[in-house]
């Protein structure tokens, strides 16, 4: 992968970080919400 040192490609980092956010968070909630009728 070759980038030019004046080019930074935020908008590519940035949508790959929130849909890791977003699938992580919808992989956990399952999970969390049975921790919560556990212990709630």
């Amino acid at each position: 992968m070759a980038h030019d040192p004046n080019f930074k490609d935020d908008t590519g980092v940035l949508l790959v970080v929130i849909g890791l956010v977003v699938f992580l968070g919808m992989a956990a909630l399952p999970g969390t919400m049975a921790l919560v009728r556990l212990f709630g």
